[in-house]
């Protein structure tokens, strides 16, 4: 995708564009590394000690350019960024499983819903290289459930998904795909940075099968999170360790799916039923869905249900890194199973 702009990592402030705002965070950045590396001092500071050590460490500061903020910010260099923006991780995500998550990478297809498994990745420290990819634009309907903003109305939802990751993590290698098609869908897969695991958040339900298709083949997984009111139903294909594993977990056929183009919204709504289960579905949404084209302009979707998806797809997305065994599988929760249940 061309034409985006991104965050300019510099290295001396001669580099910097003339006339621009500079944010200086570097020294409240390395007291929070001197914390960090000494735990004893936050209670009682102690001047000469941070000093020695600023002395012995000598860390030189990044600039980083956000073109579109057209502003500055001095920080710390890549790695102990990482390490201070991550140090409240521990010891939930051990050292080894932060690692582990973040060398991985990761390709979310869709960015309405994806927009908030994005977030709930990069705030946790998650994969280190992202492919995203959406085709749309930022809609006001569409702010009840995006992390965005009415300012961002009108914008490519990958531009403004990217940069508001880029703003918690300049250093991240993301990759945007204005669209994402069977001609193209190889390499956002396999390109540049394979992907290790693939998240499935788009509505194209024929694109769907043709990804489970390609993925079966290159042993990718694909994980999928269903909005269900106010809860969330996950599916986990694991391709990678079974490649008997059926698409959808067996709930529908692939060739259901071949004449998808020519679908009415009825016959699309019958399809996307039929993949999440009637029987899963709670009262609200599935009458919602009989009104959708008549009194409904689209699927209810709601920003809690959607980042309860999100926490669950990268707690998934770690898992899966760190190598703990996560099977195929469809998982249920949400805030109706919490507290309706306590009441029975």
């Amino acid at each position: 995708m061309g034409n985006i702009l991104k965050p300019h990592i510099y290295n001396t402030p001669e580099e910097l564009p003339k006339n621009i705002q500079i944010i200086d965070i570097f020294d409240n950045s390395l007291k929070e590394l001197f914390i960090l590396e000494n735990p004893q001092f936050k209670e009682r500071w102690d001047k000469k000690a941070f000093g020695t050590y600023i002395t012995r460490k000598n860390i030189s500061p990044n600039w980083i350019h956000y073109p579109w903020r057209k502003l500055v910010v001095k920080t710390l260099p890549k790695d102990l960024y990482f390490r201070v923006r991550t140090c409240r991780n521990r010891n939930i995500i051990t050292e080894k499983e932060q690692k582990a998550y973040h060398s991985s990478s990761v390709g979310i297809i869709g960015m309405s819903i994806g927009s908030a498994t994005l977030s709930s990745l990069v705030a946790t420290g998650g994969p280190g290289v992202i492919h995203i990819a959406d085709d749309d634009t930022i809609e006001i309907s569409n702010l009840n459930r995006m992390s965005a903003s009415l300012l961002d109305v009108g914008k490519n939802k990958v531009e403004v998904a990217a940069q508001r990751a880029w703003e918690v993590d300049p250093y991240l290698n993301i990759h945007l795909y204005s669209k994402i098609t069977e001609a193209n869908l190889l390499a956002f897969l396999l390109g540049e940075n394979r992907v290790d695991i693939v998240i499935d958040a788009m509505d194209n339900l024929s694109l769907k099968v043709y990804l489970r298709k390609v993925c079966k083949k290159h042993k990718i997984p694909v994980l999928m999170a269903t909005s269900n009111g106010d809860n969330s139903i996950i599916d986990v294909e694991r391709y990678d360790l079974n490649s008997t594993t059926t698409i959808f977990n067996g709930r529908l056929e692939e060739n259901e799916l071949i004449h998808m183009s020519s679908f009415t919204q009825k016959e699309w709504i019958e399809k996307a039923v039929k993949i999440a289960d009637s029987t899963l579905l709670v009262e609200r949404v599935l009458e919602s869905l009989t009104q959708v084209g008549s009194t409904l302009s689209g699927v209810p979707q709601l920003s809690t249900t959607v980042n309860l998806s999100a926490a669950a797809i990268s707690y998934i997305v770690r898992n899966i890194t760190s190598g703990s065994e996560v099977p195929s599988g469809r998982f249920i929760f949400g805030l109706d199973y919490i507290f309706n249940n306590q009441h029975e």
